[in-house]
């Protein structure tokens, strides 16, 4: 027990050295580096940056704090409602060709049945009637049949 201990305090306090660095040029011009200063030399103290690390990027935020770049949720939000709303507006199309379809059919069957009729009065009255009905089926078939 006692010896776990002791390595536990072992690292625990290996982790809180930190060793300076030195840098000197010696005799030749080159450059050195050491944990030791050297003797008898002018030697400056090296800070050394950390080897990691993390710096948070604010410029590419927005006021909410959100990234200012592409919101693809909301893009994808809102090419699904365009996606949707043309799929409705071609079935509304389909619809209403569809019904115009069968109103023509409809247009062109009733002058088809009105003119098999055979004529039944011959006075002057009786053929403006049919006529107007004529022309009112006519106009249908024109309304509906393009």
């Amino acid at each position: 027990m006692s010896v776990r201990c002791l390595l536990l305090l072992l690292l625990l306090n290996s982790l809180a050295v930190q060793a300076d660095i030195y840098r000197w040029v010696d005799e030749q011009g080159r450059v050195q580096f050491s944990d030791r200063p050297p003797p008898q030399q002018p030697s400056e103290t090296v800070e050394l940056k950390p080897l990691n690390h993390y710096k948070q990027d604010e410029t590419g935020r927005n006021e909410a704090g959100t990234p200012s770049g592409r919101d693809y949720r909301a893009e994808e939000q809102e090419d699904k409602a365009r996606r949707k709303a043309q799929r409705l507006a071609q079935e509304r199309e389909a619809r209403q060709t569809q019904k115009r379809a069968a109103q023509c059919d409809k247009a062109r069957y009733d002058l088809r049945m009105f003119s098999a009729q055979p004529y039944g009065s011959t006075s002057l009255e009786a053929m403006q009637r049919k006529r107007q009905r004529r022309d009112t089926l006519n106009e249908r078939i024109k309304q509906y049949c393009r």
